[in-house]
């Protein structure tokens, strides 16, 4: 199959696709958004219908030098010759849409239209395609009249000539832009604060990286306050952190600059957050200025030690595996990746009352908790730290016996 992209005649809705050529969201043209989305999903050429004899994609080129683009004037030179799937260079879409596209069309035995609420700008043209009566490929409305319509389970969208120059594409992506992993807090609270920080950062140069560690700082500067005893100071640079965690990945997935290094940067920088604020309660604890060597607080002081311990123990072992046995480095992908390998049904009873609890764990639930506990002391965060760290660990422990039953995780 050949995705084509169409820049020239009329749209499905009769628009002039002459209009959309510069339109651009995240300092991307939408025609280069649609081709470095399809290089980014295995594909390795595309067509594309323009008036311009030469168009230079930079980012396409730089980023896939061997996505090849097959240039030309008229649809009609690839109609019959394959599969083709059509798409206006007015349509605004996401990989997980396009995903949802591809799954729809991929048994589909005819052409088809593939619509949302409207139009989405997306026809579907089986090889060797015939109609009864006569038709204009140069005229979408005119084809996909005799083409039967199917909707996918995540439909992209179509901009109206109307909307040239508006936010609508930016906004639509943003409303998409949640990975699946993201838990309720996190996309219900944090992402009322951190998309209009993103939609400001698509406009500016920065790279995705650049705010990871910016944001990274931030995070890491928390144990600082947590070790001169201003915890609820601390707890908040740690929820801010946690909510500006969110803008990296934003800014990357609008402007197409995901990476394997950046999630790994991202990750490392997130763990160092936590060690920072585990070493600065410690910190605190073991000082006598703030907390006397009484025979009540030296329990806590050891305790505070022995969480740092938990953590990094913790930490590694979740990397390990998620280095041998994954290709994402977000480390909220664990669960998930744990539970296609061993399936929930298949684990014990014990096991599934623990996985109800997960939630406790993930940053967007920890961090605004530990505001709470500033509140509390100290030794109430010791506690709890333990038995969250101590929880963990048991999870880990019992993933790691099953996982063995089932693939080697040594190597």
């Amino acid at each position: 199959m050949l995705p084509i992209i169409l820049s020239k005649g009329l749209g499905i809705d009769s628009e002039n696709l002459d209009l959309f050529i510069n339109e651009e969201i995240g300092g991307l043209s939408l025609t280069e958004r649609i081709l470095l989305i399809l290089a980014s999903e295995g594909f390795s050429n595309a067509g594309l219908i323009a008036e311009i004899p030469e168009i230079s994609f930079k980012r396409l080129k730089k980023k896939y030098p061997d996505f090849k683009i097959h240039q030309s004037k008229n649809i009609s030179d690839f109609v019959n010759k394959e599969d083709i799937l059509i798409f206006q260079n007015n349509v605004v879409i996401n990989k997980k849409q396009l995903q949802s596209t591809l799954d729809i069309i991929k048994n589909q035995k005819e052409s088809t239209t593939i619509r949302g609420d409207k139009n989405s700008g997306i026809l579907f043209l089986k090889k060797n395609i015939s109609f009864s009566g006569s038709t204009n490929y140069s005229d979408l409305n005119s084809l996909s009249a005799n083409l039967r319509k199917i909707k996918p389970k995540d439909s992209p969208i179509k901009l109206s000539t109307s909307e040239i120059g508006s936010n609508t594409g930016r906004d639509f992506l943003f409303n998409h832009i949640s990975k699946n992993v993201s838990g309720w807090f996190s996309k219900t609270i944090n992402s009322k604060i951190s998309i209009p920080i993103s939609k400001v950062l698509i406009k500016t140069s920065l790279h995705p990286n650049v705010i990871t560690f910016i944001v990274g700082l931030i995070g890491i500067s928390c144990g600082i306050f947590y070790a001169i005893n201003m915890p609820f100071i601390g707890a908040i640079i740690l929820q801010s952190a946690t909510i500006l965690d969110r803008c990296d990945g934003e800014v990357a997935r609008i402007k197409l600059r995901e990476s394997k290094f950046g999630q790994w940067f991202d990750t490392a920088l997130d763990q160092l957050s936590y060690f920072s604020m585990f070493l600065g309660i410690s910190i605190c604890m073991n000082n006598p200025k703030f907390f006397p060597f009484t025979a009540d607080n030296i329990i806590f002081k050891q305790l505070s030690i022995l969480n740092i311990l938990l953590y990094l123990i913790f930490l590694i072992t979740i990397l390990f595996f998620m280095l041998r046995r994954t290709q994402n480095g977000s480390l909220a992908y664990y669960p998930s990746e744990v539970d296609k390998i061993v399936p929930l049904k298949d684990r014990s009873l014990t096991y599934r009352i623990m996985t109800k609890f997960r939630f406790l764990l993930k940053r967007e639930f920890f961090s605004p908790a530990m505001i709470l506990v500033s509140l509390i002391g100290y030794e109430t965060a010791t506690i709890l730290a333990s038995v969250l760290l101590i929880g963990g660990l048991l999870h880990q422990v019992s993933d790691f016996i099953e996982l063995r039953k089932k693939i080697d995780i040594t190597y």
